[in-house]
């Protein structure tokens, strides 16, 4: 006996009677389990279609935790800018917050980042202003001598 693609049947293998040879028959899908979804709800497994409130970056809890950013970079270039101890307190928030990210926890990770951003920007504002500070100091005493 052969299948329906010209290939023999297994030996000792035979379809049962008015059933076709393999599964279901081409175009039908199978029946779905349980009590179909309630009205406007997909069921488990399935997507939302286009245009359906679903998960978003502006709604809380629910963002793409990976576009949080940890600002590891900015943290590193904080250590030369603006010294060991606030770019030590960066690196540290940044960690932190990379940790968050891979827990899945959102608003902690969000806070994390916040605070590496914060320490940066004062660690270089202050990294700043005393590098300028040195520069005048430096001018003011060559033109002295």
């Amino acid at each position: 006996m052969t299948n329906p693609y010209g290939q023999p049947q297994p030996y000792g293998q035979q379809p049962p009677q008015g059933q076709p040879p393999y599964g279901q028959p081409y175009g039908q899908q199978p029946q779905p389990y349980g009590q179909p979804a309630p009205y406007g709800q997909q069921p488990y497994g399935q997507p939302a279609p286009y245009g359906q409130p679903g998960y978003g970056y502006g709604q809380p809890g629910y963002g793409d935790i990976n576009a949080i950013p940890d600002y590891k970079g900015w943290a590193i270039a904080t250590i030369f800018i603006g010294g060991l101890i606030f770019g030590i307190l960066a690196i540290m928030k940044s960690n932190e917050v990379t940790q968050y990210k891979m827990q899945g926890n959102y608003q902690m990770a969000e806070s994390a980042s916040n605070t590496t951003k914060t320490i940066c920007l004062i660690g270089n504002i202050l990294g700043g202003l005393g590098c300028v500070t040195a520069l005048i100091f430096l001018i003011v005493g060559l033109a002295a001598l």
